[in-house]
């Protein structure tokens, strides 16, 4: 695929198209900033670090990938997911959970120091279908009506909600193909840079084209382990992959150390 025709698929990404979301919130931190504050209500919160794809987990348990994990002025840790499916979300949040929460805490500080924590999954469709802004859960017992304060929030925000407020314009500004349909700047200019800016859209192709390597280079392993599997040589299977044979036997030595 050339670049003219990575050029036309950049002009139909929105916020929601999985690597073009992770560029652009990786290229900007004042983008990163306001998405921070309209999604919790944060009217103050200063993005201190943030990062895309941040990896948090432990040895020998599943570790998670997060979309973007970042850090505010006062140390409150947030993770923010951006989905296109409704499948085992609370499952997922409550996990993601987990993992901020047990390294909330540095050796020798007290419980009373920890910081926030947040969980918010901004999904395209409705989460509970009640065209709500958003929906927080808490820990909470129903049978006296109080809240447990355990500074962890969830949040699942509705991608289809389109109020006439900061939360109805983001998610209008998440559907949008066109930057200058936009109603907020920092958005606009860094949707901008990656759709418009020369710069901009040669680096984006360049991401394609390596998410496309990266997609090739898989199926060819999995074929390689798959012929393997079968009882085929390496020969073979550097003849079929079409690949010399001391890249073969180097990539399965390298999954036996793995």
């Amino acid at each position: 695929m050339n670049n003219y025709q990575y050029y036309f698929m950049i002009q139909q990404f929105t916020l929601f198209s999985d690597f073009f979301m992770h560029a652009v919130f990786s290229h900007s931190r004042k983008a990163v900033q306001l998405l921070a504050r309209i999604l919790t209500g944060k009217a103050d919160l200063i993005v201190v670090e943030w990062g895309l794809e941040v990896k948090k987990g432990f040895p020998f348990f599943r570790n998670d990938r997060y979309d973007l994990f970042l850090i505010d002025q006062y140390g409150n840790v947030y993770n923010i997911e951006i989905e296109n499916t409704l499948r085992t979300l609370g499952k997922r949040a409550f996990h993601n959970m987990c993992l901020l929460g047990s390294q909330g805490l540095k050796p020798g500080e007290e419980h009373k120091e920890l910081r926030e924590n947040w969980v918010i999954f901004l999904t395209k469709k409705d989460f509970l279908n009640q065209n709500e802004p958003f929906y927080t859960y808490e820990w909470f017992n129903r049978k006296w009506k109080r809240i447990l304060h355990t500074k962890a929030h969830i949040r699942f925000v509705n991608g289809e909600y389109r109020g006439d407020d900061a939360m109805g314009k983001l998610m209008h500004d998440f559907h949008c193909t066109n930057p200058d349909d936009m109603f907020y700047d920092e958005l606009r200019e860094a949707v901008s840079y990656f759709k418009k800016e020369p710069k901009g859209v040669n680096a984006m192709c360049e991401i394609m084209r390596e998410f496309e390597r990266e997609s090739r280079n898989k199926e060819r392993e999995s074929i390689m382990r798959n012929l393997r599997k079968e009882g085929m040589s390496y020969e073979k299977i550097a003849r079929i992959t079409n690949q010399s044979l001391s890249k073969v036997k180097s990539f399965f030595k390298t999954q036996q150390t793995a």
